[in-house]
């Protein structure tokens, strides 16, 4: 039997109630509506810990971030261990990447050192930086920095539909993997079709945003919205492309995100917290030859460590013992699995005093740790290892009343307690964990801006 391929579609930061198929009634998300209906759309996925950088090394490695070695964003990955590109090859896969990397430490704007692309024998991307209208790509090997008179995405999807037309002549099975860097802020940075696409005012809040800042998060949503729409396009490229060329049957086709973004719920911006809008990601898989039609997963999952066994699983590639996730394929047949943990795993591990001292990003400035669980019933939080927050989402989808000392909750309380301990013991995490050493060639956002520039105006326009 032909090996299938594997297409994985990343957008950063995007929540998992912004396409109309999860009932937004705004955002229009036809592509990503259609993939749903044809696949395996995962309702209840939920990322164990909501940063870029901890999730794509997930990724690339099916292990927890205390296992990866990578504890926050600007970090190199550490080598010494196995790696999903290279596992595909040892199987007969082709596999490239396109867009934004995150990686290989602290640089911004740069080349990814051939060591740090970790096995992929194509890579046409960046190391890091969010500057979607003024965007910056290397090509492999080639030391010259490009760019291009196309909106960011759109020539992205351009590379990876180039790649996989390659792979498709020389008959060779292949895994391209993208990045997009929107939906993630700076929400702005878009054309105006995108970014003026909704209106602020026809925007349906969250009952959770904050009066005050009710037009405040009505605008930044409007565009956010804006740049999901951009999402949808570049996906229904990529399915229309693999209609075309025939071998859509016979593609895992996967779309997913690392984390949401708070869009202002209860004052917040960004990522970075247990709450739904930080954890809760689009997660859906078309793979034809195995689902014939639409099913949906009620059944809680997590994908920063259920990917890379999955997409093993599906290409008949044995799964690593390591892996501490399981493969979703008998979820994908039967619509459930009793096999999968019944619980999303939560981790924030310590960053020293004095690297929140030197981080210029607030929502890294973590110096107290943070684990929980996330069940169908509850969300359950603890920090330093002392119950520190508690939510019954049955009754409380919003999260809102923190029931960790209500004593009508105690028992259940004591139950998570003490389910979490077990589940730390049996990962190998520890409280002790802590990130302490600051990241190599690390740049704070305002110098990142100015090496963009420089690096830009020497830039080769290239289409």
């Amino acid at each position: 039997m032909k090996k299938p391929n594997v297409i994985l579609i990343y957008p950063d930061e995007m929540r998992y109630d912004t396409m109309s198929y999860t009932g937004n009634p705004l955002c229009q998300t036809p592509a990503i509506d259609a993939l749903a209906q044809a696949g395996v759309s995962f309702d209840n996925a939920h990322t164990s810990f909501p940063l870029c950088c901890p999730f794509r090394a997930s990724m690339m490695t099916g292990k927890y971030a205390h296992d990866h070695g990578i504890l926050c964003n600007h970090y190199k990955i550490p080598l010494e261990q196995e790696f999903l590109p290279n596992m595909m090859k040892e199987h007969g896969y082709r596999t490239g990447w396109v867009g934004k990397w995150h990686l290989n430490g602290g640089n911004k704007f740069q080349p990814v050192e051939p060591e740090y692309r970790l096995g992929f024998d194509e890579f046409i991307g960046y190391s890091r930086g969010h500057e979607y209208l003024e965007g910056i790509f290397y090509k492999n090997n080639d030391p010259t920095p490009y760019k291009s008179h196309k909106y960011e995405p759109e020539y992205q999807t351009d590379h990876l539909l180039d790649f996989a037309s390659r792979a498709i002549a020389d008959d060779v099975p292949f895994m391209g993997m993208i990045c997009y860097g929107l939906p993630h802020h700076p929400v702005e940075l878009a054309p105006d079709h995108y970014k003026y696409k909704y209106d602020p005012q026809d925007v349906p809040l969250s009952p959770i945003v904050p009066s005050w800042k009710a037009e405040e998060a009505k605008k930044y949503t409007a565009m956010y919205y804006g740049l999901v729409s951009c999402v949808d396009d570049q996906v229904g490229r990529v399915t229309q492309f693999l209609d075309e060329k025939g071998i859509a049957d016979n593609t895992i086709l996967i779309f997913v995100s690392d984390h949401g973004d708070m869009c202002y719920e209860n004052g917040y911006t960004d990522k970075y917290i247990a709450h739904n809008g930080s954890t809760h990601v689009p997660c859906i898989i078309r793979y034809p030859d195995l689902v014939k039609q639409g099913v949906k997963v009620s059944q809680i999952i997590d994908p920063t460590i259920g990917i890379t066994p999955t997409i093993l699983d599906l290409c008949g590639i044995d799964i690593p013992s390591y892996m501490p996730g399981k493969s979703w394929k008998t979820a994908m047949v039967n619509g459930a699995d009793p096999n999968l943990n019944a619980y999303s795993y939560y981790q924030l591990p310590k960053i020293s005093q004095s690297l929140c001292d030197e981080f210029d990003y607030i929502a890294e400035k973590k110096n107290f740790p943070e684990r929980g669980l996330r069940t169908d019933q509850f969300l359950y939080v603890e920090k330093c290892g002392v119950p520190y927050e508690m939510y019954d989402l049955t009754k409380d989808a919003y999260e809102q009343f923190n029931c960790v000392e209500n004593y009508n909750y105690l028992y259940e309380m004591l139950e998570l307690r003490q389910q979490l301990t077990n589940v730390m013991a049996e990962l190998g995490d520890s409280w002790d964990v802590e990130l302490k050493e600051f990241p190599e060639h690390y740049y704070k956002h305002s110098e990142g801006s100015t090496l963009h520039q420089e690096i830009y105006q020497s830039a080769v326009y290239v289409d």
